[in-house]
């Protein structure tokens, strides 16, 4: 790789690691291709990046920010999964599919200024991801209102089920 090359992957790094609030490291030496292009297909279709690093340049990239925790635990082949905004998707969907993929490895990983092991990353997995935070909270505003249409409609049937047998009355009277 000469050194034109060098420092625009340098720069690619350096804008990918940008603002990133976590980050998992994978080994997939001795994975076949084609279960990590279904791995890829995964990370992607929940809109995880995931990529191969060179280390050097990696380390070079992280330099000076937050992730540069991760300087001592970079070695071997090394593959990042990492989203925006989002630190539990890449750590759920390796974990899962560490549990199918005997040779895949998880190296570690990092959020908000700590370094994690394998059982950090897994308890990172576990976590609830934005959008089941989201459907969580829509549901404690949405349950109040849930309830007091409940209580009006019991309230109509009850009104409507007096009225019916005050007529049924009527009717066995006349």
């Amino acid at each position: 790789m000469n050194r034109n090359d060098k420092n625009a992957t340098l720069s690619a790094y350096k804008e990918l690691f940008d603002g990133v609030e976590a980050v998992v490291l994978t080994d997939v030496s001795g994975v076949p291709v084609n279960t990590i292009n279904e791995l890829r297909s995964k990370f992607r279709a929940e809109g995880v990046t995931y990529k191969v690093v060179k280390n050097t340049i990696f380390k070079l990239a992280i330099q000076g920010t937050e992730l540069e925790v991760l300087s001592d635990t970079i070695s071997g082949p090394v593959a990042v999964a990492l989203k925006k905004g989002d630190p539990v998707s890449p750590a759920k969907i390796a974990i899962e599919f560490l549990k199918t993929s005997p040779k895949f490895k998880i190296k570690g990983g990092y959020v908000s200024g700590s370094v994690l092991d394998l059982a950090g990353v897994e308890s990172l997995a576990k976590m609830k991801d934005k959008n089941e935070l989201r459907a969580e909270l829509l549901s404690v505003f949405k349950a109040p209102q849930t309830q007091f249409v409940g209580v009006c409609n019991t309230m109509v049937t009850q009104i409507l089920g007096l009225l019916s047998a005050r007529a049924d009355k009527l009717e066995e009277a006349a």
